[in-house]
């Protein structure tokens, strides 16, 4: 590999090194009762993890929201898809939840 070529993919690699995932910090402001809610929602899922999916989501919705090109509009398709997915799955366990309290009555 010549000199040039060595320089091109350490610059490569570099890159990619900068676009892996790094630690951010914030703060939130909820109430303490919402944010007491949402430690008990997660579970053991670590704070940041699940800061961290919320902040992708919303990048992704922009993403859809703003898709020009075929490329960006392919993407936004595919995460309205997965999008609309989980939303069925969750609209069909509360259908299942309705039905059996009401069933228990």
């Amino acid at each position: 590999m010549g000199r040039r070529s060595r320089q091109v993919h350490e610059r490569r690699l570099e890159r990619d090194r900068t676009r892996a995932v790094r630690d951010r910090m914030t703060r939130v402001q909820v109430s303490d009762e919402t944010w007491a809610a949402y430690r008990v929602a997660l579970g053991a899922t670590p704070v940041s993890v699940a800061l961290g999916q919320l902040v992708e989501r919303e990048v992704a919705s922009h993403r859809r929201r703003t898709a020009l090109d075929a490329d960006g509009v392919r993407d936004a398709v595919r995460d309205a898809r997965e999008v609309a997915s989980e939303l069925e799955r969750l609209a069909s366990r509360l259908e299942r939840g309705a039905r059996s309290d009401t069933a228990v009555r």
